[in-house]
């Protein structure tokens, strides 16, 4: 399940770059139970020694303009942020807030209204899915000497990382393994890569087309949580690209009514 909320802006605002700890946060006071809040935010979902939150969100959209000397990006008119969770409970607390409540979003200082909010049916995902980033995607390991390696799309252990994180978020969560463990990921086009400061960490991540293919069980689990690590500090949400063919219909269906 996911939502995507937008926010009426009456003047510019003004936020940090590094602004993914800030949307987190909001997203934590949007949890109405307490209970729930502490269990998501302190302990999350359990594979061996690893623990999932299971929820991923986008970057912020929207007109903007980067103020690099302050380190500030300046949105315009609207902005607009996708989350989602393989969670149904997380995402309906998140929808109980913004809808019902309709608590203002506090980020650089000011108060912005939701305007409107839209939920998102899970489209479907065919056996080979092409999909491109909401948010950039982030693969790692962490060395015997403590440091954090970054691999890139077109490393091996990239893709390696991805499918081994999927398996033990849907472990986590549905306490058992897929009946199907099939999955293959690979960059298609260009590759951006994007450095993100998260409270004093450095993380390498990159923003490109994916082609999946894989069990229908990870794909949605890829689509719902995200792929790669650090989902639940913005990293890996992704979205489905839309079939050509569907165009191609659309296009044939608009031209018999011209007729």
């Amino acid at each position: 399940m996911r939502l995507e909320i937008h926010f009426n802006l009456e003047e510019p605002i003004s936020i940090p770059i590094q602004y993914n700890h800030i949307i987190q946060a909001i997203i934590y006071s949007w949890i109405g139970d307490e209970k729930f809040k502490d269990f998501i935010h302190n302990k999350g979902y359990k594979f061996e020694e690893r623990a999932y939150k299971l929820f991923t969100f986008s970057k912020i959209n929207g007109r903007f303009q980067l103020d690099k000397n302050n380190r500030k990006i300046i949105f315009y008119e609207d902005m607009r942020i996708t989350i989602s969770s393989a969670v149904d409970e997380f995402m309906e607390y998140l929808l109980n807030s913004v809808l019902i409540e309709n608590n203002p979003m506090n980020i650089g200082g000011a108060d912005v209204e939701i305007s409107k909010v839209e939920v998102k049916i899970t489209p479907d995902l065919f056996k080979k899915t092409q999909v491109y980033t909401l948010s950039p995607v982030t693969a790692y390991s962490t060395l015997e000497n403590k440091q954090t390696k970054f691999y890139n799309p077109f490393d091996m252990e990239f893709s390696q990382y991805i499918r081994s994180n999927l398996l033990h978020k849907y472990e986590a969560y549905h306490g058992k393994q897929p009946e199907n463990a099939d999955f293959i990921i690979k960059s298609i086009g260009a590759v951006k890569e994007a450095r993100v400061n998260y409270k004093g960490f450095h993380i390498r991540a990159y923003n490109c087309e994916f082609e999946m293919e894989g069990s229908e069980e990870l794909l949605k689990m890829a689509y719902d949580a995200g792929i790669g690590g650090k989902g639940s500090q913005g990293f890996g949400c992704i979205e489905v690209k839309k079939r050509r063919w569907f165009k191609i219909c659309y296009m044939m269906f608009t031209e018999q009514e011209k007729l």
